[in-house]
């Protein structure tokens, strides 16, 4: 087994020289095992995961229950070839299309989000011909497969590629006025997150997805509601487009829906979708498809995973423990203003908007080592960035209480230190794939060694 150093140094060679001066800059612990809310690093050294890789973890880390299931049927069938059905990916598409509304009741397999968002990208396409625009709200994740970069609303993540499609508008998220003027007598596909994901979430003004949704149906419009980082519960609701009542045309789910012990993704349609689709010749629905997409292996973790969630309330989970969890970040933000500018978000889908990254830096790293870890968004481009509080909807209300008390004990100490040192080192950290990666392992404090090791 490596150790620490040989990790990164593999890390660096191998994968991301980035990756692992970060490593090394804010002394990152590297995870060897983890259950429930707690991760333990290679040194025996315990943590609660209030990042969740983003949101993965909802039920847990290695969930007992999930464990057991995905065990039984990788003695019965692991994998199976793409077109062959089989019995789990069955009732896997039963039980998610009963919890979704109305006719979404054709369900596409893929591996991961950004996969489904580009097999509604091509329906939409395909079946609303001629047109081509498509709107996507600025600041939007839905993958960065380079289709998925045409609707991703971060720019940063897709200059390095331009030109991508053409017909792509950004809308500012939550603004109706602006939306009405970009869909105008009608575009091929309207694409949202319920609540905004990445690196700032946004929750919308009450009744705008209903608003679009209209909008849409005026204009015959498609809408694609992406609840990867929202669905199974995060957001309070097991999806989060119950607080609007919307019933999208496509809704894409993935992340929580195997609680992180499976990669999958689903792209469920309406009925009507996939029957204008099978009107187009030469085009049958299976070229949406993935090749490799519901597994047995990862419709049991699937369907495990969706009865825990069930058979637990997780979804009220969330929004009970959701409100201690922001009413404790509001009260830091209200002691802090230097330092936070307000707290985000529903459910266990929130976070600390922060002066800028230079302090998103400085909390993650004084949590860290205070046994907390978050969800560092790791975007330098983002002028007020959103540090996320993901727990996994299994935490406990001592788990929330003991991150709070890490969080004070750490603004205490950040909030001693002046607003315009933090400007200036936000100047650093927005330069620092820029900097010599041998000045910033000797400015983190890294021993010689290490710098001479990594530089």
């Amino acid at each position: 087994m490596m150790d620490r150093s040989q990790v990164i140094d593999a890390c660096g060679r191998y994968w991301n020289p980035t990756a692992a001066t970060f490593f090394h800059v804010t002394h990152r612990t590297i995870e060897s095992h983890a259950e429930g809310c707690t991760v333990v690093d290679e040194e025996g050294r315990r943590y609660l995961d209030f990042a969740c890789s983003y949101g993965v973890f909802v039920i847990g880390h290695c969930n007992p229950y999930v464990r057991r299931r995905v065990l039984e049927q990788m003695d019965r069938l692991a994998s199976a070839p793409f077109g062959v059905a089989n019995p789990v990916a069955a009732e896997l598409m039963e039980v998610v299309t009963d919890m979704l509304p109305g006719g979404l009741n054709r369900v596409f397999f893929a591996n991961s989000g950004a996969e489904s968002s580009e097999m509604a990208l091509r329906a939409a396409l395909a079946c609303n011909a001629p047109r081509r625009k498509v709107i996507a709200a600025i600041n939007s994740y839905h993958g960065k497969t380079l289709g998925a970069l045409n609707i991703l609303g971060q720019q940063g993540h897709r200059s390095p590629f331009l030109p991508l499609m053409a017909e792509v508008e950004f809308v500012p998220y939550g603004d109706i006025e602006a939306m009405r003027r970009a869909v105008g007598d009608g575009v091929a596909a309207v694409f949202l997150e319920p609540i905004l994901g990445g690196p700032f979430i946004t929750v919308p003004p009450p009744g705008y997805l209903k608003e679009v949704e209209s909008l849409c149906r005026r204009t015959q419009s498609l809408l694609v509601v992406d609840e990867v980082q929202t669905g199974f519960g995060r957001a309070g609701k097991m999806f989060a487009i119950e607080y609007d009542g919307v019933e999208p045309d496509i809704m894409l789910l993935s992340k929580g829906i195997t609680g992180g012990h499976a990669a999958i993704a689903l792209a469920v349609m309406q009925d009507s979708v996939v029957e204008r689709l099978e009107r187009i010749e030469g085009l049958p629905p299976r070229y949406l498809s993935s090749d490799s997409g519901g597994s047995p292996y990862a419709c049991a973790a699937a369907l495990a995973s969706i009865e825990f969630i069930r058979d637990n309330q997780l979804p009220e989970r969330a929004a009970f423990l959701g409100q201690r969890l922001r009413s404790g970040l509001e009260r830091m933000a209200r002691k802090y203003p230097k330092l936070i500018l307000d707290v985000p978000g529903t459910g266990l889908m929130t976070g600390l908007r922060v002066r800028n990254p230079a302090v998103e830096t400085a909390i993650t790293m004084a949590l860290g080592k205070r046994g907390v870890h978050v969800g560092h968004s790791m975007n330098e481009t983002a002028p007020h960035p959103v540090l996320r509080f993901y727990p996994p909807l299994t935490v406990t209300e001592a788990e929330i209480d003991q991150s709070l008390e890490a969080l004070e004990q750490a603004l205490e100490g950040l909030g001693r230190i002046p607003g315009r040192v933090y400007d200036l080192l936000d100047v650093i950290v927005r330069r620092q794939y820029r900097i010599p990666r041998k000045w910033l392992l000797r400015l983190s404090g890294v021993k010689d060694g290490h710098a001479q090791a990594h530089a």
